[in-house]
């Protein structure tokens, strides 16, 4: 599948996504650096299915103003380097931007230019003066080379207490899932809480440590393998360090992002 098919059959799908994610990421357009809680690009192991990921980064300064000038570094499970060399909208190598203002530039991830390897893990955006970003995932059918389903994702910051919305149905043909990293130096200690509408515990909550530089990504099942079937209520998400989450609701092989919502310190 050659980039340029990519972009003509996924073109609309892409911008559209990236519209809402960068909207969303203007709260977020004052730091320098950005994360985006997950990055995948390839091929799944003995499936049609394959992934790519799109970023796309903008200096909201007024025209003519001062260059922004970064670079997006990604990084495996391990907190280990993701060697992959990402591609601008014009078909140049390389992970690094100088915007001036009001310019935007995107990187495409090397799985639209054909079969890839299987990569999973997150990326970072650093910069010298405030950018704003956002990512958009993309699931497609190899053989056909069609786009399955997009979506949009709004650069984070680290949180130390959130919530998402939480789906699971006795076909398991809906469900959550999320992805986190933590980009500190330090473990992170992660408490996850499954609460149901009425805000009453589900099942006992389940505490992992995230190794620094780390990425972890699993479905609500998994965390907790003893949950009734049926559900629907949220995951709470509490770190004693700042970690980065991005959660996504899964119907069949579609898939949508859902809001990472920060939730108020303890009293």
């Amino acid at each position: 599948m050659s980039r340029q098919s990519m972009k003509n059959i996924g073109i609309r799908n892409i911008l559209w996504s990236l519209v809402c994610a960068l909207f969303a990421a203007g709260i977020c357009s004052a730091q320098t650096v950005l994360y985006f809680p997950q990055f995948v690009d390839g091929a799944q192991p003995a499936s049609d299915v394959g992934w790519m990921t799109v970023i796309a980064v903008t200096n909201p300064a007024f025209y003519g103003t001062n260059t922004a000038s970064g670079t997006i570094t990604l990084t495996n499970p391990d907190g280990t380097p993701m060697n992959i060399m990402l591609t601008d909208e014009n078909g140049n190598p390389g992970n690094t931007f100088q915007l001036a203002g009001a310019q935007t530039k995107f990187f495409f991830s090397p799985a639209g230019d054909g079969p890839q390897p299987f990569k999973m893990g997150y990326a970072t955006l650093t910069s010298n003066l405030p950018v704003s970003a956002g990512s958009v995932f993309m699931e497609l059918d190899v053989q056909k080379g069609t786009v399955i389903a997009t979506a949009g994702v709004p650069a984070s910051t680290p949180l130390t207490r959130e919530a998402i919305i939480a789906v699971g149905d006795k076909h398991d043909s809906v469900k959550t899932g999320l992805a986190m990293a933590n980009p500190g130096t330090a473990p992170a200690t992660i408490t996850f809480v499954l609460l149901d509408k009425s805000g009453t515990l589900i099942v006992p909550s389940v505490t992992l440590t995230l190794p620094p530089g780390n990425y972890r990504a699993s479905f609500i099942s998994e965390l907790f393998p003893n949950a009734p079937t049926d559900y629907f209520g949220t995951l709470r998400v509490l770190s004693d360090k700042g970690i980065v989450t991005a959660a996504l609701l899964f119907q069949g092989a579609a898939f949508g992002t859902v809001p990472v919502i920060p939730l108020p310190p303890l009293p």
